[in-house]
């Protein structure tokens, strides 16, 4: 074997190893740096709150609607939006958050029961 296919077969070796390092140490740097960073302020409880009740309109509105294009789509779509600020709102009050995936009706009334129970009643007043 001649020496330049040595070298070569040693950085056919060495450069995919490099590449994993460099990976793996970019990785690091960055984690240190987002744990330095400040995290941001928590929403107000009313921010949520408001967001709870507009969203279980929204969907209260788009299962009861009778000619609605893309029915279905619009429900899953306002039912994950509704969900996300449910578990937001329990985060907030302490409140064991919505269970299960897919997530039943029976466990989103728990939750709501549970929010007004804590003093957020998440129907539109």
């Amino acid at each position: 074997m001649s020496a330049g296919a040595a070298i070569g077969l040693v950085l056919a070796c060495l450069i995919p190893t490099g590449i994993g390092c460099a990976c793996v140490l970019g990785r690091r740097v960055v984690a240190r740096f987002e744990a330095r960073r400040p995290h941001a302020p928590p929403r107000p409880l009313e921010s949520i709150a408001h967001d709870v009740r507009r969203l279980h309109d929204l969907l209260d509105r788009t299962e009861n609607a009778d000619d609605l294009p893309a029915k279905n789509q619009r429900c899953v779509a306002t039912r994950a939006a509704y969900l996300d600020a449910l578990t937001a709102a329990c985060g907030r009050l302490d409140v064991l958050p919505p269970a299960g995936r897919p997530v039943s009706r029976a466990e989103i009334y728990r939750v709501e029961a549970d929010l007004r129970r804590v003093g957020l009643d998440v129907r539109p007043s």
